[in-house]
Formats: C-alpha cells, sequence, structure tokens
C-alpha cells in the first residue's frame, strides 16, 4: 500500500527560516511549492506520517487542498472581459 498524501499550509517566513527540513518533503527546494496569489504562504505536500515540523498545522487530504486552492487567495478570477 502506497503512503497517503497530504497537505499543509506555511507562511513564506517559515520557508525562508530553517524550520522546514525539506530532506524529509517530496521537494529539492521552497521554489517547488504552490504559493498564494501575494506570496504569503504555500502548499507543502508530505508521505506518511506529519513531519514534526508541521505539529500544529492543520493537515488537508487532496480533495481537501483543491477546494482551498480555489479560494481568490490562491487561483485569479477571470476577467469576464477576456472571454468577449
Amino acid at each position: 500500500m502506497s503512503e497517503t498524501k497530504r497537505f499543509v499550509i506555511v507562511d513564506r517566513a517559515e520557508l525562508d527560516g530553517e524550520s522546514i527540513d525539506f530532506s524529509v518533503l517530496p521537494y529539492t527546494s521552497k521554489e517547488k511549492l504552490r504559493y498564494s496569489l501575494d506570496g504569503s504562504q504555500a502548499v507543502v505536500k508530505f508521505f506518511g506520517n506529519k513531519p514534526s515540523f508541521f505539529y500544529g498545522k492543520t493537515d488537508y487530504t487532496y480533495n481537501q487542498i483543491i477546494l482551498v486552492l480555489q479560494n481568490s487567495d490562491w487561483c485569479e478570477e477571470p476577467d469576464p472581459s477576456d472571454f468577449e
């Protein structure tokens, strides 16, 4: 059975510090993450047990994070004039 994929949302300041250990995540660097439109937050994926540096953060399933990412903080609303 494959490990469960989960997601957390972290503040940019946490990524700029040394509190997140990328060696236990499926990313090589913070540049590979999905950021909010204003760049203040990012979605980080992990597999299996929640890493200790994510304790205290809400974790999301794939279906849950997709709903979060549809929010206007993460996704621009199309301009209706683009379709005229």
